[in-house]
């Protein structure tokens, strides 16, 4: 049986360095829960209407706000959403004494997908922003660390999946080890078959046939196991030895590679 908000066997989870949290499973359709989504919704809209917070903040308070509306609508049953409603998995994580992040998870044959991630508006908060006594740092990252668990528990690999919506979603899941998805990596083992089918997007990039719109919005995987991609370097320019001037001025020239050393 799901847990609810108050439930005392929620699991927990510490990050290095951050706040503790609990993470509890939840029913998808339940109440409070999507009364806390509406209350973010309501938060976000206050934020950006009065302009108080900075210019840095406003882009991530506006694509929390449309994640929020979306997983709002996919709890509710309003919209489909990425697999089968049935085999949904919800994760709260609380702290502070209250919920500072939620994700809906799909248990996929070669990963655990992440359908939804939304954080709490007053944690997307920075240093230029009115402070907010309710900020916590870390939360959606616990969802992410608890996914890989639950992936290694599920004989998954510790493998997460999910889609980057933008580029800053981009770059933060990158921080965290993402590396785009490829078609050797069977995207169709990694992501969740749809009432109709997989999203139109996973077939393309399972097929070798991912427009440019689709590496906008990338299919994104967490592999434990996987090195991490190299960086290049740029290559060091050496700068070329002074040639050696020969008694009579000129430059001597080198002997051939094959000829042997001579004598002083």
């Amino acid at each position: 049986m799901l847990a609810s908000h108050d439930d005392p066997d929620e699991r927990r989870a510490r990050l290095p360095g951050r706040a503790s949290f609990r993470i509890a499973a939840l029913a998808p359709d339940d109440p409070d829960l999507l009364a806390t989504l509406r209350e973010w919704d309501w938060v976000t809209r206050s934020l950006l209407t009065r302009g108080a917070v900075s210019a840095a903040t406003r882009p991530r308070l506006e694509d929390s706000r449309r994640i929020v509306g979306e997983l709002h609508r996919v709890l509710a049953g309003d919209e489909p959403g990425e697999g089968v409603a049935e085999e949904r998995q919800v994760f709260a994580v609380r702290a502070g004494g209250r919920v500072q992040a939620v994700v809906a998870l799909f248990a996929c044959p070669r990963a655990v997908f992440v359908e939804l991630l939304a954080t709490a508006p007053w944690n997307l908060l920075g240093p230029g922003d009115p402070a907010d006594a309710r900020t916590v740092r870390g939360a959606g990252s616990a969802l992410v660390t608890h996914a890989s668990a639950l992936a290694r528990r599920l004989g998954r690999g510790g493998r997460v999946a999910l889609q980057a919506e933008n580029p800053r979603a981009l770059a933060v899941y990158e921080r965290l080890g993402f590396q785009r998805m490829q078609p050797s990596d069977a995207p169709l083992a990694l992501v969740p078959r749809g009432e109709d089918g997989w999203s139109p997007a996973v077939l393309r990039l399972a097929q070798k046939k991912a427009s440019r719109e689709d590496a906008e919005s990338p299919w994104m995987l967490l592999d434990p196991d996987r090195p991490p991609p190299l960086v290049a370097v740029p290559a060091l320019r050496r700068r070329a030895a002074p040639m050696r001037a020969s008694h009579a001025g000129r430059p001597r020239s080198a002997p051939p590679l094959s000829a042997a050393p001579t004598g002083p």
